[in-house]
């Protein structure tokens, strides 16, 4: 017998005061839909994508490699450009590999090094790293200046500091992209003709500023620009380091003290990676100022960076050399 206000509920339903909420039986599941609807899921959350698994990943040892390999790979798809080294660490000088840097070339489809013995570490570690990428040692093109009067003398690996030397630098890096991915090998070649383009403009630059210096000999901080110095018709004739690292001694710096002014030596060039004080201390003991060159070993990975380092060299160089 039903109350006044109470309703007939049927089996299925659940009533709540005078409210009817149907509930419906669940449906039975496949079993092996189930199953193969979380295999699939599986499959999609930790299967790379194609796109990343297309991805090929270049990496550079420094800086300056990475601003030319950039130039050349340029917009390029499915390419990814990276430097081993922080851009402000500077020349990879008896730099150690780290598990980090190991990590990354295990990772790596192509390395773009300087060469010349600039990374030491090329070699046994990479390989032992990824015995599977490739490894491209762009100054190889270079005719090497090497220390000392004779053919025995270690080479001077500092030769992405001439813009010559940067555009054959740049073309051993376009082969070694278009060999490893021959797909993109019109587009690295396009890039690649306009970068160096534009080094050939700044070589140009430089080479027509060279031609009103009236001084020729020049002190720098080290060995970094006696590439640019050949290109010029400068002499270095001294350098306040000669190994990195290795302060001059008191003795060493009235020596070079001597040749400034025996050679006739504008300014002491010293370099944006390294601590003033050497350098100001031989221009004191020397009489003459101190002005800065950057060998673009660190600073900003940005396409342009280069040249405008370049540039401002050349401001620098202007201003000292061409002074009576």
């Amino acid at each position: 017998m039903l109350g006044s206000g109470e309703t007939l509920c049927p089996r299925n339903c659940d009533h709540h005061g005078n409210t009817i909420y149907s509930i419906r039986k669940p449906r039975e599941r496949n079993p092996i839909l189930v199953a193969a609807g979380f295999f699939i899921a599986f499959l999609l959350a930790f299967s790379p994508s194609a796109g990343a698994a297309d991805t090929f990943r270049v990496l550079t040892s420094f800086l300056p490699m990475e601003i030319f390999t950039r130039n050349v790979v340029g917009d390029t798809p499915d390419i990814t450009v990276e430097s081993m080294l922080p851009a402000s660490m500077g020349c990879p000088h008896d730099y150690a590999l780290t598990p980090g840097d190991m990590k990354k070339i295990g990772s790596a489809d192509l390395f773009v090094a300087n060469g010349f013995g600039m990374e030491e570490f090329l070699g046994e570690p990479v390989r032992r790293a990824n015995p599977k990428i490739r490894v491209v040692e762009t100054a190889r093109g270079v005719r090497p200046i090497r220390t000392g009067h004779d053919d025995a003398g270690d080479v001077n690996p500092h030769t992405w500091v001439s813009p010559r030397n940067a555009i054959l630098q740049v073309r051993e890096i376009e082969k070694a992209l278009s060999a490893a991915r021959p797909a993109g090998a019109g587009a690295f070649r396009r890039n690649a003709d306009a970068y160096v383009s534009r080094l050939s403009a700044l070589a140009a630059e430089f080479e027509a500023a060279a031609k009103t210096f009236r001084r020729r000999n020049i002190v720098t901080f080290h060995n970094v620009f006696t590439y640019l110095a050949r290109d010029l018709g400068l002499t270095v004739v001294g350098e306040i380091e000669t190994a990195p690292g290795q302060e001059p001694s008191a003795g060493e710096i009235r020596n070079l003290s001597r040749t400034i002014r025996e050679r006739n030596v504008p300014a002491v060039f010293s370099e944006p990676q390294y601590s003033p004080k050497l350098a100001e201390a031989l221009a004191r003991e020397a009489g003459v100022p101190v002005r800065v060159l950057d060998p673009v070993a660190t600073g900003s990975p940005a396409p342009t960076a280069y040249e405008d380092a370049m540039r401002r060299n050349l401001s620098t160089l202007t201003e000292a050399l061409s002074a009576r």
